[in-house]
């Protein structure tokens, strides 16, 4: 089973010993188009005869409609000769665990057309690591708009008619879709703040006058200021990717979907609470409990009267790992570690005043009992007593 990868490059230096080691194990052929790269790509590109380079110049006015034009029929070389083709940028690198496997299983129950799910993958700087990404910048945005048609059988697809970026197609031939997606695509662009802006510098080069007037490629002519905004915005959404786990993980972290369900399972976010202390978030297009997850706690908001997001997080940070979700980490770990959601609520003591069994939380359970913003003098009273019989 014979597969050939297509991509573009411009000065992609940083990220070709990345994208080689990813897809040469998968793949059998890469053709590279390059547009004038300055850099040391095609030094990188040369001395595998599996990896064929060629020279493409922007044609007309338009970068954009010179990648689509190229991305639409340079494949069909391979009709003959490939059983797949997979079409992806340098950055965006296909995953599954064993994706010859799957695409073997595919055309053997005749699948013909793959869409990747997409993910807008995150680093704090660009890595050192010289493993493939996947194996270690596994944390990620969930991104529909980076879902791509990205895997197709050339002799059953008859033209792919891709649109802007090749983020959706209009195929033609005998289509056939995976009934359940299964490939993901771990777009990763956001490779630390330097790496992203030197990156978009290059790349806003290339653009020609009938792309700008488009639009196309307009992230690439963003400042450092609001490039910077941008990757703060990814990382409120980022979590560890589902099927990806860093060598020195512990614990393998939920994504954000998972997380949130973690969270509104337990009960302890009051969404009616959470809207009326923050007018603004009642006014905003997220609803609340997505909007707490993703800069609620960072912005030392409280999930329900009894939870001080802020104080929890200073109180406990050597026990905490960086970056997670107080609520969350005091749903899964805290709670059971007998650590208090406030300056002044004990759940262990109030567990004990309660009587409260094992499996129930004395969090849930002071809120259930519609307790005001924080503990009344005569609970602490309650509490004080208990803690005087006990010592």
């Amino acid at each position: 089973m014979a597969i050939h990868l297509y991509c573009m490059c411009l000065n992609e230096e940083a990220m070709i010993p990345y994208f080689l080691a990813h897809y040469l194990p998968i793949v059998d052929k890469i053709y590279v188009f390059d547009n004038g790269s300055t850099d040391k790509s095609l030094r990188l590109l040369s001395g595998d005869d599996r990896i064929v380079v060629a020279d493409v110049k922007t044609q007309g006015g338009s970068f954009m409609d010179t990648y689509n034009a190229l991305m639409n029929s340079a494949w069909t070389r391979s009709r003959g000769e490939a059983e797949w083709i997979v079409t992806a940028e340098m950055d965006e690198h296909l995953h599954h665990p064993d994706l010859r496997g799957y695409l073997a299983r595919s055309r053997y129950v005749g699948v013909t057309f793959i869409t990747a799910l997409g993910y807008n993958m995150i680093a704090e700087a660009f890595p050192t690591d010289p493993r493939p990404l996947w194996q270690h910048v596994v944390r990620g945005a969930r991104e529909t708009a980076y879902d791509k048609p990205a895997i197709f059988d050339p002799r059953a697809v008859v033209e792919i008619n891709y649109y802007n970026g090749r983020h959706a197609a209009a195929p033609t031939g005998h289509i056939v879709h995976e009934p359940q997606r299964q490939v993901k695509l771990l777009h990763y662009k956001s490779l630390g703040l330097d790496y992203v802006c030197a990156r978009n510098e290059s790349l806003a080069g290339g653009l020609q006058s009938e792309d700008i007037e488009a639009r196309h490629g307009a992230h690439y002519l963003r400042n450092r200021a609001q490039t910077e905004a941008d990757l703060r915005a990814i990382r409120a959404y980022a979590r560890r990717v589902p099927g990806l786990h860093a060598s020195d993980e512990t614990d393998g972290e939920l994504s954000f979907p998972e997380e949130m369900g973690v969270i509104a399972a337990s009960q302890l976010f009051d969404a009616g609470y959470y809207a009326e202390k923050n007018p603004d978030v009642a006014t905003s297009t997220l609803d609340p409990l997505t909007h707490y997850c993703a800069f609620g706690w960072q912005e030392a908001r409280r999930p329900n009267p009894l939870f001080d997001s802020a104080w929890y997080l200073t109180t406990y940070a050597g026990e905490i790992p960086k970056g997670v979700n107080p609520l969350f980490d005091y749903i899964r770990v805290g709670e059971k570690r007998g650590r208090f959601p406030c300056v002044d609520f004990d759940p262990e003591l109030y567990r004990l005043e309660k009587g409260l069994s094992p499996g129930v939380s004395p969090l849930h359970h002071a809120l259930a009992g519609s307790m005001s913003d924080t503990p009344s003098a005569s609970h602490r009273s309650r509490l004080r007593g208990v803690w005087d019989r006990l010592t």
